[in-house]
């Protein structure tokens, strides 16, 4: 069942929350990333509404190359013998803007993993973007997003 999406309409959290800097750290101790940007208060590209990184619930995370880029989003949006990736990190949303021509979104008011995820179109897109992940993470202890983060199975590596 999908889970509701918690950021909108988004306000102002005043600062990185405590979830999103683990998130951060984690990425980078795994897959060496780069933190783009956390908490900025703005309003998002081409609306009115606040950008998610207002809530401080967002991280751009920066990797290497497309390959990398896979990896990421294949293990945020795995499954395994303890269920969907997604819903026991608390994933709300995450957009590949580099994904074939205009980018690729999850988001888990779509449903969980996979099933969440939306091709982007010309006319129906996220915007423009290259080389970093946008990831959203539910409000949680950065304890309890670490505890499950490392309850799942490693990103499986090529051969």
């Amino acid at each position: 069942m999908p889970r509701k999406y918690p950021y909108y309409p988004a306000w102002d959290g005043k600062k990185t929350q405590p979830v999103t800097a683990k998130l951060v750290d984690l990425c980078n101790r795994r897959w060496k990333t780069t933190n783009l940007g956390t908490y900025v208060n703005r309003q998002m590209r081409g609306s009115d509404n606040l950008s998610v990184h207002a809530t401080g619930f967002a991280a751009d995370i920066k990797y290497k190359d497309e390959k990398q880029a896979r990896e990421m989003w294949d293990w945020f949006l795995g499954k395994s013998e303890l269920g969907e990736h997604s819903k026991i990190l608390g994933i709300c949303e995450i957009h590949w803007y580099s994904f074939g021509d205009y980018g690729a979104g999850y988001r888990c008011s779509r449903g969980e993993g996979k099933a969440g995820v939306k091709i982007f179109t010309a006319t129906d897109n996220a915007g423009p973007g290259d080389g970093w992940l946008h990831i959203e993470v539910a409000d949680q202890t950065p304890e309890a997003f670490e505890t499950a983060w490392r309850s799942l199975p490693k990103p499986q590596k090529d051969a």
